[in-house]
Formats: structure tokens, C-alpha cells, sequence
């Protein structure tokens, strides 16, 4: 057997195998030899007839799997030969096959992605810090002093007030329908911010096992329910229980039953710290990403069609599963949107591209700078992940034996480390100052 293999620019390598004559014949004999075991042949036990008879029976019609059993012996061999490896097994061709003049076979195969990196240190990000302000702390108590909430419930003819809890069967239509047959039943707390503004004042006054039937006509724009915006809806509501509701006083002994704290300064002081080390690392984290953003504008990649085609579907088949849509093909979705598949397909598909360079930047970044990870960092690993899970190192790496997932969670803390690398090598502007509203915005990416 000989080869000739050419390295093309577009992550393609041309490869050409010339098999001898003795080759072919041998690849028959396999190609006989498994067809024996099925065959039948009268006078003889499936896989007992001598194989001259099995080849006088099956003559050329075996060609193909022999084609098959040649190709891929040859593959196993040229591996390690091959300078520019395949990612899948190429698709061959053959363009001869004979038992006596030998064979000749061509393939066109991916290689694996490439990329050239720019220098880091010649990346520039500006990193921004958090400011905590004292009404940024004032907030972060609120919050748990409404988790503290302490519910009474109110006695038969007190009325419903502008900070209770409700529970109530309700049904609801819109306007000029019939109700549907079956009521609901729910917990409806009055004052909450996510209420469509002018909703509760219905609810003012109303008292045990009254009934009330209503008009409400939501805003033109209601983000909470997008499918109600602008319509007038018809509730028919009865109330359950009241329950008053009182929230303990944000004082020293607050602070005491949150967390043991010794004084409300001192849980003030924790809190700005939690404060600043969940937003600081929110906006590390960020400001890696803008790296990575930068540097895949610096670089030059070379990323085989067939591999974001691949990565595009896997892309989508996600974005099904995180929404639940009952979509099981990019065609159908393109369908159900009213839109062409190839436009739909090219959204999906930047996604899948940015993910395939952003992974090889991360390997191509780690061969270049020697980063590796130790066992002594894996279990520093798993322990930072259990901390922030909220459960004992060991309980996590039991589950993640028994899930098999050893070698995600070695890859995920090898790509922090390379993370936490390149965010050390690049140039990093004076930080910028900014609030918590608008870490908010840029975190969500909603910054303008």
C-alpha cells in the first residue's frame, strides 16, 4: 500500500491510496470468510462450506464489503502516519478495484480546526469595579427581611389591606368569552412589583369568601405577560384566607437571627463583602469574556464547514431542550417562525462558530503556553465547586463517579486555569467605577 496526502487551506487534507493486487485478494478472503457464517449452501452447515465454494457462490457480489474491510484496515494503519489527522473517517471513493491489477482509492477529509493567535499582551480590556452603595446593603436586608416574613391570619370580616397575602379561586376570561369550566387556585400578595399596576385595588376591601367579579385592561406593554398586554381580561375572584403580613424590624437583633451576627453593623459589613465578591467575580468573568471577545478579532481561524454544521445542530437541539419547544428539526422551527430556513439556520450557526473558536482558542492557548492541571488542582476544583453548590466535596464527586462526568469537570477546571490566564496576560486599562444598576445592565447585557 502507498499514500500520498495533501494539506489543503480551508482544514481539508486530500488523500490517495494505491493498494497492490495481493491486497485486493486478501480483503476478498475476509469479505468470504464473514459472508460464510451467513450464506446458505446446500449440502453444508451456515459458516462450514470451504470458502472456494463461498466465493464460487458469491463471486463479486462481496466487492463492496471488501472495499470496506480494505479501506478501513488502511486507515488503522496510516493513522499515526498522517501528519494532518482526520476528526471522522474519510468517505472514500473507489476509482479502481481489481483482484489482479490492485486498487485505487481518494478521499477529501476534515482535519482538525486551526488558528493563529495574536500576542495577549497586546489584547486591551477596561475592567470594571463595583461601587456597593449604603443603598445597595439597605436592599440586600430588605430582601431577607422579606424572607423572614411572618404571616397571621386575619379573622372573618377584617378586610383585604394593601400589604397582604391572599389566597384565592379565581377564574378569568377575556372579554366577550365564556369562563372556562375549571377555576384555579393561588397566593396572590398584594403590593409585590411584578402586580400590573392598578390590579389590586379590585382586591382592596374585599373580605373572607367574597366574591367579586371585575374588568381589568392591562398595559400596552406587559413584560411579565406579553401574551395579555392590551387586553381586557374578566376575572371572577372569591377570597380564602388573608393573612397580615409583618416583617421583622432591620435591627441589632435582626442581624442576630440572620446569621449570628453580633450587631446590625457587623452584618452590614458582610453583606458588602458578599456584595462586592459576587458582583467582582461576575465582572471578572465578564471582562474575560471581552478578552476572548478581542482576541478571536485578532486571530485567524481555519474551521472545517462540516464541524459548524455539526456544532450548529447541537446549538439548536439546546436551545429545544432549555425552552421545551416540541420542535424536532431547525426546518420545522423555520417553519413555525415564518421565516426561511437558511436565515434561521445562519443564526444558530454564529452561535455554533463562536463556540467552535472560542474552544480551540482555549486549547490552542493552553499547547502554546504549557497549561496544564494537576490532581492537587482538580480536588482544589472540586472543592470550590461544592462550596458553591452548597455541599460537601465528597457528596459532589460521588455523584460526578456516578454520572461518569470525571473528565467535564477535569476539562472545566482546566479551562478556569487557562481562564484565569488569560485575564492575567492582558492589558487591562484603570478600572471603571460603576454601580450595582449598572453592573445589573451589563451582566444581563442590556447595557447600551
Amino acid at each position: 500500500m502507498e499514500f500520498t496526502a495533501k494539506k489543503n487551506n480551508n482544514a481539508t487534507c486530500d488523500l490517495s491510496i494505491q493498494f497492490t493486487a495481493e491486497e485486493v485478494r486478501t480483503a476478498y478472503s475476509k469479505a468470504y470468510k464473514n459472508a460464510s457464517e451467513k450464506v446458505k449452501i446446500p449440502g453444508f452447515r451456515p459458516g462450514k462450506a470451504p470458502l472456494g465454494m463461498v466465493e464460487k457462490v458469491l463471486g463479486d457480489s462481496v466487492m463492496d464489503d471488501a472495499a470496506n474491510i480494505m479501506l478501513n484496515q488502511a486507515m488503522a494503519d496510516l493513522f499515526d502516519k498522517l501528519e494532518h489527522k482526520p476528526i471522522r473517517l474519510p468517505q472514500f471513493q473507489m476509482e479502481t478495484f481489481d483482484k489482479n491489477t490492485g486498487a485505487k482509492a481518494k478521499a477529501t477529509y476534515d482535519t482538525k480546526p486551526e488558528v493563529t493567535l495574536p500576542k495577549l499582551k497586546k489584547i486591551k480590556i477596561q475592567p470594571k469595579e463595583i461601587k456597593i452603595s449604603d443603598a445597595d446593603i439597605q436592599k440586600e436586608l430588605e430582601g431577607i427581611q422579606k424572607n423572614m416574613a411572618r404571616n397571621s391570619l386575619k379573622e372573618e370580616g377584617e378586610p383585604v389591606e394593601s400589604a397582604d397575602l391572599l389566597e384565592i379561586n379565581y377564574k378569568f376570561k377575556e372579554t366577550g368569552k365564556e369562563y372556562p369550566e375549571q377555576g384555579q387556585i393561588g397566593k396572590f400578595q398584594m403590593g409585590a412589583p411584578q402586580n400590573p399596576p392598578g390590579f389590586e385595588t379590585n382586591l382592596l376591601g374585599m373580605k373572607l369568601n367574597e366574591t367579586k367579579e371585575f374588568s381589568f385592561t392591562y398595559p400596552d406593554s406587559y413584560p411579565q405577560s406579553p401574551e395579555s398586554a392590551g387586553k381586557t381580561i374578566v376575572y371572577t375572584v372569591t377570597v380564602t384566607a388573608i393573612y397580615k403580613v409583618t416583617y421583622p424590624e432591620i435591627n441589632d437583633e435582626f442581624a442576630s437571627e440572620v446569621d449570628g451576627s453580633a450587631n446590625l453593623q457587623e452584618l452590614k459589613e458582610k453583606t458588602k463583602k458578599q456584595l462586592v465578591e459576587i458582583f467582582g467575580n461576575a465582572l471578572t468573568k465578564r471582562a474575560t469574556d471581552d478578552a476572548y471577545n478581542e482576541i478571536i478579532k485578532e486571530s485567524k481561524f481555519i474551521i472545517p464547514a462540516s464541524l459548524i454544521y455539526e456544532e450548529t445542530e447541537t446549538v439548536f437541539q439546546n436551545f429545544m431542550r432549555e425552552f421545551g419547544l416540541p420542535v424536532s428539526s431547525l426546518a420545522d422551527y423555520a417553519k413555525r417562525l415564518n421565516k426561511e430556513e437558511k436565515e434561521v439556520r445562519e443564526s444558530f450557526s454564529k452561535a455554533a462558530e463562536k463556540r467552535i473558536q472560542t474552544y480551540i482558542l482555549k486549547q490552542k492557548i493552553a499547547e502554546d503556553h504549557k497549561i496544564q492541571i494537576s490532581d492537587e488542582e482538580v480536588e482544589a476544583g472540586y472543592e470550590k465547586e461544592a462550596s458553591a453548590q452548597g455541599i460537601p466535596a465528597e457528596t459532589l464527586k460521588k455523584e460526578v463517579q456516578k454520572q461518569k462526568a470525571e473528565t467535564y469537570y477535569r476539562d472545566k477546571f482546566l479551562f478556569d486555569k487557562i481562564d484565569e490566564f488569560v485575564y492575567a496576560e492582558v492589558e487591562k486599562k484603570s478600572p471603571k467605577t460603576i454601580s450595582t444598576e449598572e453592573a445589573e445592565k451589563i451582566l444581563s447585557g442590556k447595557e447600551e
